[in-house]
């Protein structure tokens, strides 16, 4: 390693720094990733924490499973007095948080209810599923002078039974799911206040108590074709455990639905600022597949990802070491011109190389629900403006504050007549 190499990444504390208490980061974070990715592209905080924001660099921490791990408990060197640092505060035994071979055991159990076929078996009642939606949604505005919140009455209750059917959830709980979920959310961010934390656990132990003591059981007496009932199945065999069990369907029915109620919230709002794109997407409807992989790219739901460190690993001209804990700001990397050229910074629908966005990830953990995702949301918006061709805002949309997740709490929009 060159002298030069090893001084490794900018830990200085006059270096310029991420700040998410930068007047208008919430409403819109890309001036300050723009400013970051020309000025201090790979850096530390004062927690110690490294943050990267160009799209390569983003990219090599996400696809390294050699130097990085998803696994806190076991990447991280071992505290002065020997002992082990702890893992996630939730779901430390799902799938996200796992590396080879437990990573590869899980995600094969996992799959066969998200391949392109068992999603094709599910069209049909999505789009039923969607029709009665949209059917509450016009009821709804009758009754309050044509205007709705997207984000209450489409874009989290669908996401949300979708993964319901697809894990085999019992109905009910919706809004003490979200609840959990939005607990859970929170505790991602770099940046976790330790009330967060506490309740982000506590959401976590309580969507586990609800999974053992009322669902596997209403499960084991009522067995279908869904995911959960082939987990019980394998549930001692296949080295599933209990706890694996738990944690991964707890995982599924928080991050099964968060991320794409986001997609669907900015997808949607990013249509209504930009006419000209929607107009293009009616003119070329064969666009959808490409517009949704362009919104995603153009404002995603996921803003950061995490790797923690297990060996020295160079990013561009610095170097990552074992310990540390690399924030990588996905947001950022979708909005860089070394990647996306000179109008990465524009919503175009028919951009040639929308797909390369990094918003489900790369490498070992890229999502498994990516595909999902993308048909939710492509659904969503083909139905939602056949059905609604005057849709248009009717308020300012309210943000969530989480700096890893950017997606909309509320969305008042005019179904128009």
């Amino acid at each position: 390693m060159s002298a030069e190499r090893s001084a490794g990444v900018d830990r200085s504390s006059n270096a310029a720094g991420f700040d998410p208490t930068a007047p208008g980061f919430f409403e819109d974070p890309y001036p300050h990733y723009e400013r970051l990715r020309s000025q201090s592209p790979t850096h530390v905080d004062g927690r110690g924490i490294v943050f990267v924001f160009r799209y390569d660099d983003v990219r090599n921490v996400l696809i390294d499973p050699q130097r990085t791990s998803m696994d806190r408990s076991g990447a991280l060197p071992p505290r002065a007095d020997g002992t082990r640092r702890a893992g996630p505060p939730t779901f430390p035994s799902a799938v996200l948080n796992c590396d080879p071979p437990d990573h590869k055991r899980l995600r094969r159990l996992l799959q066969p209810a998200f391949t392109q076929r068992s999603l094709d078996a599910l069209e049909a009642w999505m789009d039923g599923e969607l029709g009665r939606l949209l059917d509450r949604l016009e009821r709804t505005a009758a009754s309050n002078g044509g205007v709705v919140d997207l984000i209450t009455g489409l874009a989290f209750p669908f996401p949300f039974r979708v993964v319901s059917q697809i894990v085999g959830m019992p109905p009910g709980r919706d809004t003490q799911i979200r609840d959990w979920a939005h607990a859970i959310r929170l505790a991602s961010d770099p940046i976790v206040p330790r009330d967060q934390v506490a309740s982000a656990v506590t959401a976590y132990q309580e969507i586990n108590e609800y999974v053992r003591r009322e669902v596997l059981p209403w499960r084991r007496a009522n067995p279908g074709d869904d995911l959960l009932s082939r987990l019980l199945h394998a549930e001692g065999e296949d080295g599933l455990t209990t706890e694996e069990l738990l944690d991964n369907v707890g995982l599924l029915y928080v991050a099964g639905h968060e991320t794409t109620t986001g997609l669907i919230g900015n997808a949607v709002l990013n249509l209504l600022r930009h006419r000209e794109q929607l107009e293009r997407l009616r003119a070329a409807p064969d666009l959808l597949p490409n517009a949704i992989d362009e919104l995603n790219r153009f404002d995603s739901p996921v803003q950061f990802a995490w790797r923690y460190v297990t060996a020295d690993l160079d990013v561009a001209d610095a170097t990552l070491t074992r310990g540390d804990m690399a924030f990588v700001c996905v947001g950022s990397a979708n909005r860089d011109p070394s990647q996306f050229g000179a109008s990465a910074d524009r919503l175009d629908i028919d951009r040639a190389n929308a797909s390369d966005l990094v918003s489900f990830g790369a490498g070992l953990h890229y999502c498994l629900g990516a595909n999902l995702a993308r048909r939710e949301a492509g659904l969503v918006v083909r139905r939602l403006f056949e059905r609604f061709p005057a849709l248009d805002l009717a308020g300012d949309p309210v943000r969530g504050r989480s700096i890893t997740f950017r997606s909309l709490e509320h969305l008042p929009v005019s179904l128009g007549s």
